[in-house]
């Protein structure tokens, strides 16, 4: 392949001017909110982030076909129509051939592009499809869906031929970025054979925008004040929302005055809200549905603790954002969520972690926040926290160094 300089000058962009030398041209392919959950948001910062350090993005993004007036148009946002597997590790051909067409015609419209970027695991079933039409390199972002099912993380029979293709597929990409540490062990373990081999996987954290964190602002919890809790979630299975009902009903059997929001929506809302009416909590838990993220930030400054009840977890955005707000987080114990309240940058003081399904636990770790936010005189400051341009610039210099390993 021809060094980088030598590919990019004098390549036309999607409005025809020629790139200056050292300008990227990228196609992103994954979700976009409102798809997707907290890898949504994830992928977009990305490609946003990609255009400020002045590279040339094109970010294409699937959705339902029954969600087509609720579609952002932004300028650099691409948007196709797909069946796509939300939840599912495999794929009906269907489906994939469908999707396959249209990236391979957004692909010969708006390319050549230097480099693509499959941002979810999901996209690695069109790894073939890209291959066709783009002769650069590939990166494929690791955020924990599939990888930690074929690891054994999630006590899940995997059909063995399914493993093997999906195997496959993984180690055609020229580099996996792991978006956590624990998924780069996953990624050695069970895709690559040898040294060489796994020295294309990649630890890069996602480039967030965190919240600010202003400690003037910092509510001052009370004794006898009720105890607010905020969860941000699908409803969903693998997020165990109902769990989170079981929690807010320990806490109100012993007497506590405690109110649960829920941000999110999903397949599994009619059974919470049946658990919630069959407990009797309608007063304690207000379920919003699905919200912008400035909405969730918001509710969040109002909230003293929030919950994560997941049973697995790549590297939960929603706990960083919580750190950031200087916010209590009980959570379960996934290998995800223990590492970023554990190793993230620091122990977070206000932090707990407790046993899948531990509804006791939980209420437990609620009621010890609860003390601590009201027995302190000043607010804990979070940890220092990463530099989203500082983590883009990764991305950026692994996208460049691909050149010098082809």
């Amino acid at each position: 392949m021809q060094p980088y300089s030598e590919r990019t000058t004098g390549q036309a962009s999607q409005t025809g001017e020629l790139l200056p030398p050292g300008r990227l041209r990228i196609m992103v392919v994954s979700v976009h909110p409102p798809y997707g959950g907290g890898s949504a948001h994830s992928s977009k910062e990305l490609a946003l982030g990609l255009r400020r350090l002045g590279h040339d993005v094109l970010h294409v993004a699937p959705y339902n076909h029954d969600r087509e007036e609720s579609l952002a148009q932004e300028e650099g946002l691409h948007w196709i129509k797909a069946d796509f597997p939300w939840n599912e590790l495999s794929i009906s051909a269907e489906a994939q051939a469908s999707m396959d067409a249209d990236l391979q015609a957004v692909y010969r419209k708006y390319g050549p592009f230097d480099y693509v970027i499959l941002g979810r695991e999901t996209f690695v079933w069109h790894m073939h499809a890209i291959r066709e039409v783009h002769a650069g390199p590939v990166m494929l972002i690791v955020r924990g869906a599939y990888i930690n099912r074929l690891a054994g993380n999630t006590n899940e029979t995997i059909d063995p031929q399914l493993k093997e293709q999906l195997v496959g597929l993984y180690r055609e990409a020229d580099v996996i970025v792991c978006i956590a540490r624990h998924l780069v062990k996953s990624i050695n373990k069970v895709i690559f054979d040898d040294d060489l081999e796994r020295a294309r996987t990649a630890f890069i954290p996602n480039p967030i925008e965190l919240p600010a964190y202003d400690a003037p602002s910092q509510m001052r919890w009370q004794p006898g004040q009720t105890i607010r809790l905020a969860m941000a979630a699908q409803i969903k299975g693998r997020k165990k929302p109902l769990d989170a009902v079981e929690i807010v009903r320990e806490l109100r059997d012993r007497g506590a005055d405690v109110e649960l929001t829920v941000y999110g929506d999903g397949p599994d809302m009619p059974r919470m809200r049946a658990l919630i009416e069959r407990y009797g909590l309608e007063k304690q838990v207000v379920l919003r549905g699905h919200v912008t993220r400035a909405e969730v930030l918001e509710g969040f400054s109002r909230a003293e603790t929030v919950l994560l009840c997941s049973d697995n977890e790549g590297w939960p955005r929603v706990l960083q954002e919580a750190i950031a707000a200087g916010k209590g987080v009980v959570a379960y114990d996934n290998i995800g969520s223990r590492e970023v309240l554990k190793e993230w940058i620091t122990p977070w003081a206000l932090g707990r972690l407790v046993p899948i399904g531990d509804f006791k636990g939980a209420a437990d770790a609620v009621a010890d926040l609860a003390h601590v936010l009201r027995s302190s005189n000043e607010p804990i400051p979070p940890p220092d926290l990463p530099n989203s341009l500082a983590v883009l610039r990764e991305y950026e210099y692994t996208l460049r160094h691909l050149d010098s390993h082809l």
